[in-house]
């Protein structure tokens, strides 16, 4: 017993130890999932605001996410955790989806009509939010180059990791603002309507000549050759 005196403080002493560092980790991990959070919250806005006004708007993502009242992420040291130099907002609209992924799918005549009704994917809008949490700042890096505080500085700097966050969202349904555009974007395209329409047309001129010396004499009105564009408005 007389070899064991003492035991029971020093292992107090490491218990106490790791408890601290537990409840230091949680309120760290909690301060990380906020800040994931937010930045989940903004890569979504900045996808449909992309969806909605076609362009991306830096100055929002600041303004609304990264600063505010509620961006009060701070490190023991009392420093913010998150600076404009630590974040980064990226776009890419290199995934495309495939055929079968599309209006029409692989039927005959399908990718054609896509393009001219102007409802083929151009590419997946994917927004990307990369912060990289600030642990320790640049002039603490300075003065504590040297002395004891070195490996805590080295121990810090280990824990230093990217928090990244994506929406990705296919924007551009081809969506007609009034009546009239829609007609334009139908009767424009060549394989669902103006390369038959041409032959009727055609046809009908022909005959037109020829019958409208009959119809003369009952002052009956010409025939209009755009079968199309006078029923813009009326029926869909």
């Amino acid at each position: 017993m007389r070899n064991q005196q003492g035991q029971a403080m020093a292992e107090g002493l490491v218990v106490l130890l790791c408890l601290l560092t537990f409840f230091s980790a949680i309120t760290w991990l909690g301060r990380l999932q906020d800040i994931a959070l937010y930045e989940q919250h903004a890569s979504r806005f900045g996808a449909f605001e992309l969806a909605r006004a076609a362009n991306l708007d830096h100055a929002k993502f600041s303004s609304r996410f990264v600063h505010g009242h509620h961006a009060t992420w701070r490190n023991r040291q009392g420093n913010a955790l998150v600076a404009d130099e630590s974040v980064h907002v990226t776009l890419n609209r290199q995934a495309r989806l495939d055929s079968a992924g599309q209006p029409g799918a692989t039927e005959r005549n399908a990718t054609q009509l896509r393009k001219e009704w102007k409802v083929q994917d151009n590419g997946i809008a994917n927004v990307a939010m990369t912060i990289r949490p600030l642990v320790v700042p640049q002039a603490a890096h300075a003065q504590n180059a040297s002395g004891l505080a070195a490996h805590a500085v080295s121990f810090t700097e280990n824990l230093a990791l990217f928090l990244r966050r994506h929406t990705a969202i296919l924007i551009g349904a081809s969506h007609a603002t009034d009546a009239r555009s829609a007609h334009d974007r139908a009767a424009g395209s060549d394989t669902a309507w103006r390369r038959v329409a041409r032959a009727s047309y055609a046809a009908g001129k022909q005959i037109s000549a020829v019958a409208s010396r009959v119809d003369a004499p009952w002052q009956r009105t010409d025939p209009v050759f755009d079968w199309f564009m006078p029923w813009a408005g009326k029926k869909p």
